[in-house]
């Protein structure tokens, strides 16, 4: 069956997303743009941007990621593919050649699912993107994603255009946090700079890793927003490789979220 008739497909899944909606056309939010961003670095920002993406693509749903990242380069491999020679840091970035760039560097892993990736070579890693190059290249890919989904990895640096630009240009970010100290911390000044730019609304807070609720019930007292999910810490996390099976607690919890999004009040019609 070709991918674009899976959607002709999905009425009945679709129905059950959105909680057993009978009697009707099932009402479903596409044409999202979903951030990912790491309070810091190696809380599982890119390993939770396959797994939303993956999860859209099954529901059947079309998603480009793009690999925001400046640190990017492993979306790939998480998909069981070879690294990217070229990608969003070898781009020549002239406005008047992006769109034709963004065609050349992206890649389809499969039909309905694809990506613009980073290179993941070592010294293109800190690539300087200006603020309005950034914008111009997620309007152009947003263009691209069409009325799928738009999932992005945002990284965890706040000092890269394209990253900041990600985050304004989202509808939802997906702002995922360890609950230590160090993380309560770094979570607590992420906040604060969302709020200083009035993207706070956007926030949904993931605590990845939590030993115990009261960790981010610590940080829900503190910055006075809802922790919206827990992801409770696993034995197995510790030895996860690259294309291992996501664990069941991740993906549940990936489910919910998505879930939610899917089914809110703006959703399309499909």
């Amino acid at each position: 069956m070709e991918y674009a008739e899976t959607i002709m497909n999905k009425r009945g899944l679709f129905d059950r997303l959105v909680r057993g909606r009978t009697g009707g056309p099932g009402v479903i939010a596409a044409n999202q743009t979903i951030a990912v961003y790491g309070t810091q670095g190696g809380v599982g920002t890119s390993c939770l941007t396959a797994v939303l993406s993956k999860t859209l693509h099954r529901w059947g749903f079309t998603v480009l990621v793009v690999e925001a990242a400046a640190s990017g380069g492993s979306f790939l491999r998480l998909m069981g593919k070879r690294p990217a020679n070229n990608g969003l840091d070898t781009i020549s970035k002239n406005r008047e050649k992006m769109n034709s760039e963004l065609e050349d560097i992206k890649v389809n892993i499969i039909k309905g699912l694809s990506t613009l990736p980073r290179s993941g070579a070592p010294y293109n890693t800190q690539w300087a993107w200006k603020e309005e190059e950034a914008l111009e290249l997620l309007r152009l890919a947003r263009k691209m994603a069409g009325t799928g989904f738009m999932v992005v990895d945002a990284g965890n640096l706040l000092s890269d255009a394209l990253s900041r630009a990600a985050l304004i240009d989202a509808d939802h970010i997906v702002s995922l946090f360890r609950p230590t100290d160090m993380g309560i911390d770094a979570a607590i000044r992420f906040y604060e700079q969302t709020r200083y730019a009035n993207l706070s609304d956007k926030l949904i807070w993931i605590a990845n890793q939590a030993y115990s609720s009261k960790d981010s019930a610590q940080l829900a007292g503190i910055i006075e927003q809802k922790i919206n999910y827990c992801i409770p810490w696993e034995n197995s996390m510790k030895s996860m490789e690259q294309g291992d099976k996501v664990p069941q607690n991740v993906q549940s919890i990936a489910e919910e979220l998505l879930h939610n999004l899917i089914s809110a009040p703006s959703a399309r019609v499909f």
